[in-house]
């Protein structure tokens, strides 16, 4: 694929890259079922059977539980997208440069579910996080960078909305699971771990991978550590990508981490009924999501642009955050989850395809697109430190500071993206 170094005139189509490998039949629904694969079973773990392992070890601590394990999974998170994406483009294996890492998410998701199960101890809950965590960022990686080997520019839309939307809907498989079983942790985490397994073990089989026929370059430790670095002097458009990107991701995150305390607060939902109001609103965000981004992402590849639709995702998704910042009812939160779903949808049919048009070494695009994903975790780590200082003004509580703060990030996240110069 060769990135255009100047702005696209309004006449010129996209340059739709070198000829891809031939995908497979049905490839776009084997990448999002194996990401809603390793969406089921990393969200479910971060929202339900991790807290119950952790309050079986000891309720006392579990919140210190918890808080010490996700803080370590997200250091992993950070270090382990560049460098899968990294080891991806280098593999020279003989079964192709992404299957290989496939296989390895399969096997994390595998011991990891058998740790969690297992586990005596804090080490060894840490030790299922962690593994559980490697094989979400293996198979997600892959998945992105599959979209990037096997397809023209002109035909990414819809699969990349699909694999935007496969982490949502991994949540839903994630937490519908959990309703008939109480808190039986063996189906609990069993069930979310064999789709996780099933579903990318079957895009590895059915994927005709690339293995590149030029020698990876020798082992240097400078060129190693320089996997978390993309220079923004050299490569500007995907440093404004990945601004745009971790903006968004900042009203995700304002959203989303204090959910539970939220409703129960704010809304007053019993704790009895707060699983069932989580999946209430998980399916009415997934399920908008998933009916708006296949369309939108047609609609993106027919007319050449991605830009605009960014734009309008953002502002989408701001309104959704104003409206929860308002509601006073779980009724009206629930609509403010369709708002945000619809923006969801917009954006995942898109960002992922412009991003595929600005990477910096587009013959070896997994480590820049491992790069990228930093900008979907890194602002949970500041959100959360952020927002004890908006929820304390006028007295403690105040969700609506924290919303409109969220919104404000995601519609200069929306501007943001205005400022690319190689792509429509």
């Amino acid at each position: 694929m060769t990135v255009p170094s100047q702005p696209l005139l309004p006449t010129e189509l996209p340059d739709p890259g070198p000829p891809a490998v031939q995908p497979p039949r049905g490839f776009a629904l084997l990448a999002l079922l194996a990401c809603v694969g390793a969406g089921a079973a990393q969200m479910s773990a971060a929202l339900l059977t991790l807290p119950l392992k952790a309050n079986q070890l000891d309720a006392g601590t579990a919140a210190t539980t918890i808080s010490l394990s996700t803080s370590i999974a997200g250091i992993l998170t950070l270090i382990a997208l560049p460098v899968v994406g990294t080891l991806s483009d280098r593999s020279r294996a003989r079964m192709g440069r992404r299957r290989p890492f496939l296989l390895l998410a399969a096997i994390a998701f595998v011991a990891g579910g058998a740790l969690l199960v297992a586990a005596p101890d804090l080490p060894t809950f840490v030790a299922a996080h962690l593994l559980i965590t490697l094989g979400f960022v293996s198979a997600t990686v892959t998945c992105i960078a599959l979209v990037a080997d096997q397809l023209p520019v002109d035909r990414r839309g819809p699969t990349a909305a699909l694999i935007g939307i496969g982490t949502p809907l991994g949540a839903l498989v994630g937490m519908a699971v959990a309703v008939p079983f109480g808190d039986d942790l063996v189906p609990l985490v069993g069930i979310p771990t064999a789709v996780a397994v099933v579903f990318p073990l079957l895009l590895a089989v059915a994927v005709r991978d690339v293995r590149p026929q030029s020698a990876p370059p020798a082992f240097d430790l400078r060129r190693f550590v320089s996997v978390f670095w993309v220079n923004p002097l050299k490569h500007p458009d995907f440093t404004w990508v990945f601004t745009s990107r971790m903006l968004v991701f900042s009203g995700v995150a304002a959203l989303n981490i204090f959910l539970a305390l939220y409703l129960m607060q704010h809304l007053q939902v019993e704790p009895a009924r707060l699983s069932v109001a989580i999946l209430l609103t998980v399916v009415v965000n997934a399920g908008v999501t998933l009916l708006a981004a296949p369309a939108v992402g047609k609609l993106s590849d027919r007319l050449g642009r991605r830009k605009p639709f960014i734009v309008a995702a953002a502002l989408i998704f701001a309104a959704g955050l104003l409206l929860a910042a308002r509601a006073s009812t779980f009724a009206e939160y629930v609509v403010a989850c369709g708002v945000v779903g619809l923006g969801q949808g917009v954006y995942f049919a898109v960002e992922l395809v412009l991003a595929t048009q600005v990477l910096p070494d587009p013959e070896n695009p997994a480590k820049d697109l491992g790069i990228l994903k930093i900008a979907d975790n890194l602002p949970s780590t500041f959100v959360a430190a952020l927002a004890p200082a908006l929820l304390a003004i006028g007295g403690g509580g105040n969700y609506a500071a924290l919303f409109v703060a969220g919104a404000c990030a995601a519609v200069l996240g929306g501007l943001v993206i205005s400022l690319v110069r190689g792509a429509r």
